[in-house]
C-alpha cells in the first residue's frame, strides 16, 4: 500500500503543479471579482498541500499491509455515491445548484454515510450558507438557479 500512496502522492503532485504553472500568466484579481486564475490557483494550492501531506504520512507509517479492495457492502457504497453525483448532475438545471447540493450532501451524510439526522441537518445547512455566502453572495457567481430561482 506504501508504493501505491506514493504513486497516488506523486501523480497529485504534477497534476496541481501542472494546474500551478499552466495557468500563472491568467490574471488572479480583475477589477473587482476574481480572474480566470483564481479558482486554480486554490485547487493546484490545494493539491499540492495534499500531496505534500500523503507524502508525509505514508514516508511514517510503519505498517505494511497490503492495498485492499472494497467488499461487497463497500462497492455498493461506492456504486451509490457515483449514482448520487449523476442525479445531481441531473437536478441542477431543473432544481437549481443550491438545492441539488442541499440534497446530495443530505443523501452522502443520511443514505451512505448513515450519520444521524441533526448533526447531517447541521452540516448540509452549514454547506449550503457557506456556497451561498462566498459564491453567490461574495463573489457574485451566477449558479443555475433553476425553477426555485435559488
Amino acid at each position: 500500500m506504501r508504493a501505491t500512496n506514493f504513486i497516488a502522492a506523486l501523480v497529485l503532485l504534477a497534476l496541481s503543479l501542472g494546474v500551478q504553472f499552466g495557468t500563472r500568466e491568467l490574471p488572479y484579481w480583475s477589477d473587482f471579482a476574481p480572474g480566470s486564475a483564481f479558482a486554480a490557483f486554490w485547487v493546484g494550492a490545494v493539491g499540492v498541500v495534499l500531496a505534500l501531506a500523503l507524502f508525509v504520512a505514508t514516508a511514517m507509517d510503519s505498517s505494511h499491509r497490503p492495498h485492499e479492495f472494497p467488499d461487497r457492502h463497500g462497492l455498493m457504497r461506492v456504486v451509490a455515491l457515483l449514482a448520487g453525483l449523476w442525479l445531481m448532475i441531473l437536478l441542477i438545471p431543473r432544481l437549481g445548484f443550491l438545492p441539488a447540493a442541499i440534497l446530495f450532501c443530505l443523501f452522502l451524510l443520511l443514505g451512505i454515510e448513515r450519520r444521524p439526522l441533526v448533526p447531517s441537518l447541521v452540516t448540509t445547512a452549514a454547506v449550503a450558507g457557506l456556497v451561498y455566502g462566498v459564491f453567490i453572495a461574495w463573489l457574485g457567481i451566477a449558479l443555475p438557479t433553476g425553477m426555485f430561482g435559488i
